[in-house]
């Protein structure tokens, strides 16, 4: 039984709650120990920092530095776009010359074709004593002319060797 006048025992709970409570108040201020530690620790890295930016020397300078560099390289690249701009351009010349060149060819090529088909047509009247009219198309002239070699003209007559090209014989 306990006794509530009993001094003792009230005692003894008051030194059981003053016990947990200087516990609470160790863990507490350890607590704030470990924090004061650790900024201290950050605030010796950002003296340092500071103390190598300071040597480093003006923060001024240094930006007129970096706008010297960022200037140079600004103008590298845009030395770089108009050289790359002057080769297109030139290679654009090159190509429309290129075209005018083909459409050149071209043209030739269908007067070539015009005066093969009429010379086709005159071999073909000369062979057939003149009596037939020759025959314009690809395949008709090729016959045509075909039946001419074949034939001869003039005392010549024209073979043709296994590599297709023709031969004059006597």
């Amino acid at each position: 039984m306990t006794d509530a006048g009993n001094p003792q025992q009230g005692g003894k709970k008051d030194k059981d709650k003053n016990k947990d409570l200087a516990v609470l108040v160790d863990d507490k201020l350890a607590e704030v120990n470990n924090s004061i530690v650790t900024l201290m620790g950050r605030v010796d890295e950002i003296e340092t920092r500071i103390k190598e930016l300071e040597s480093e020397g003006d923060l001024e300078e240094l930006r007129g530095k970096m706008q010297i560099a960022v200037n140079s390289v600004v103008a590298n690249v845009n030395g770089e776009i108009q050289a790359l701009r002057t080769s297109k351009a030139a290679q654009e010349e090159e190509l429309r010359a290129c075209r005018a060149e083909v459409e050149s060819y071209k043209a030739k090529v269908e007067a070539l074709e015009a005066q093969l088909k009429v010379c086709m047509a005159v071999v073909a009247n000369m062979s057939n004593g003149g009596s037939r009219q020759a025959s314009t198309t690809p395949k008709g002239m090729r016959s045509n002319l075909l039946s001419i070699v074949g034939q001869g003209t003039h005392g010549r007559s024209t073979i043709f060797s296994g590599n297709s090209k023709p031969t004059l014989e006597r």
